[in-house]
């Protein structure tokens, strides 16, 4: 779905946009407009210290930043942040408003700036691309037609449709670095409980030959004890109890099949303290006692 726009209603548009519409402000958001324009595209190289924000109105592309190529359709808006450097190629009918701005500090828009450092922080994304923003196209639209028309009305208008049309664009480039951030903190937060059962596994492993609890397990690897019970049973998919008793015998059944040490040594050597209650253990998970567990190995 394409936004027609006349070149001369853009042109027109733009025109008075650049001569009266220089900032927006509220009490939420103020950012100094530095330039409108748009048109037909012939530009390949895209620089700027400002922030820009580009819709494509109709046609197709391909943006390129760092090597990749990020395909652009009408509808698609993006943010470039300031210093980016992309070339435009493969462009073929391609049609794009955009305008550039910088936020400026006041005390009532401490969010706002909060959200522009969160934006630099975000270091491996030069750009933010939008996909499928027709509301924005056609409030943008509307926004230069009255801009065109220099009527009675024609600035307290356009100033409300300026801000408007800015206030949405900067909320769905919130909306999307929230989601990147839960996405990278998600993340962050898998391979810091990955790297938290590994170790808690290696303790473990380890230290077989004794009387094991949680709370040792937790306090060497300096996390909570409910934490650590949490992620055996989500990652592992079973409690804490249940892995160390399945490792011990594991390790016994081992120690059965490749030593001859006496059953009792064996218990010792994966942390119990009398035959009888390893070899209750033993069978409860293996489905059969120990010394007729090693018989038949050595049948066999």
């Amino acid at each position: 779905m394409n936004i027609l726009i006349e070149n001369a209603i853009i042109n027109q548009g733009n025109h008075y946009l650049n001569q009266h519409i220089h900032y927006v402000k509220g009490k939420e958001m103020n950012l100094s407009l530095h330039h409108w324009g748009g048109g037909t595209f012939s530009q390949n190289d895209f620089f700027s210290k400002h922030y820009e924000v580009y819709y494509i109105l109709s046609g197709e592309g391909t943006f390129m930043f760092n090597k990749q190529d990020y395909p652009i359709i009408s509808g698609d808006l993006f943010l470039l942040k300031p210093y980016a450097e992309c070339q435009l190629i493969d462009k073929s009918n391609l049609t794009m408003l955009f305008f550039t701005f910088e936020p400026f500090s006041l005390m009532e828009t401490r969010e706002l700036m909060d959200l522009f450092d969160r934006i630099e922080n975000i270091e491996h994304f030069e750009h933010f691309l939008l996909n499928n923003q027709f509301n924005v196209g056609l409030l943008w639209k509307e926004m230069l037609l009255q801009s065109s028309q220099q009527t009675l009305f024609t600035k307290e208008i356009t100033q409300s449709l300026a801000y408007t049309l800015v206030q949405i664009i900067m909320q769905h480039f919130y909306q999307q670095i929230v989601g990147i951030e839960r996405d990278e903190l998600k993340e962050t937060k898998v391979l810091e409980s990955n790297e938290i059962i590994y170790n808690a596994k290696l303790f473990i492993h380890d230290n077989l030959d004794k009387h094991l609890k949680l709370s040792d397990v937790a306090d060497h690897l300096h996390v909570s004890h409910r934490h650590l019970s949490r992620l055996f049973t989500q990652h592992i998919d079973v409690t804490f109890t249940q892995y160390v008793r399945s490792e011990k015998i594991n390790k016994a059944a081992i120690l059965l099949a490749t030593t001859d040490l006496p059953i009792k040594i064996v218990a010792q050597q994966v942390g119990f303290d009398t035959v009888h209650y390893f070899s209750s253990v033993f069978k409860k998970v293996m489905d059969i006692p120990p010394g007729e567990f090693r018989s038949r190995l050595q049948a066999d």
